[in-house]
């Protein structure tokens, strides 16, 4: 198997390289078997790369392109359901509160691992539903770092939309 060669691109949606290459060399070496399998179609499925502040990155269109065709090479895929229709769903990234009120950083984040799985077809032990989305409340903090909780509620309203099926979202 080759290893895939990734626009550079300055501006725009990309990825940081360091991160694309070290994952690229796990999913060549678990889809050549020279090492026990250590990627599986969920990391790939929930695989997130930081975008560089400054200087070039990878296309993240052909790096997404990647992982979803890379699935096919890992030897799990089989206990994995299929892929979902539609564009593999990122998790989001919120920006750290220290100063104001935020959402608790592991509650959000427990919460939002359980909506990633759900809407990308992973297997969770309890999948998230619309209804619970609308329902979720977090615990709102002040003297410790917490989630920006305007950030949080935007994701929520679009996960909300990927769960009922909106074409727009």
């Amino acid at each position: 198997m080759l290893r895939p060669e990734f626009a550079v691109k300055r501006l725009g949606a990309r990825y940081d390289r360091a991160q694309v290459d070290a994952m690229v060399e796990r999913i060549l070496a678990t889809a050549n078997r020279t090492t026990p399998p250590s990627v599986t179609v969920a990391e790939l499925r929930n695989a997130a790369f930081e975008a560089p502040l400054i200087g070039r990155g990878y296309s993240a269109e052909e790096v997404d392109d990647f992982l979803a065709e890379a699935e096919d090479w890992m030897p799990d895929r089989s206990t994995v359901g299929p892929r979902p229709k539609g564009p593999r769903r990122k998790p989001p990234v919120f920006t750290p509160l220290r100063l104001r009120e935020g959402y608790d950083v592991t509650e959000v984040d427990d919460f939002v691992d359980r909506v990633m799985a759900t809407v990308n077809g992973l297997p969770v032990a309890q999948p998230v539903t619309a209804r619970e989305i609308r329902d979720i409340t977090f615990t709102p903090v002040r003297l410790r770092e917490g989630y920006d909780p305007e950030q949080v509620d935007e994701f929520l309203e679009k996960a909300e939309t990927w769960l009922t099926g909106d074409p727009g979202a």
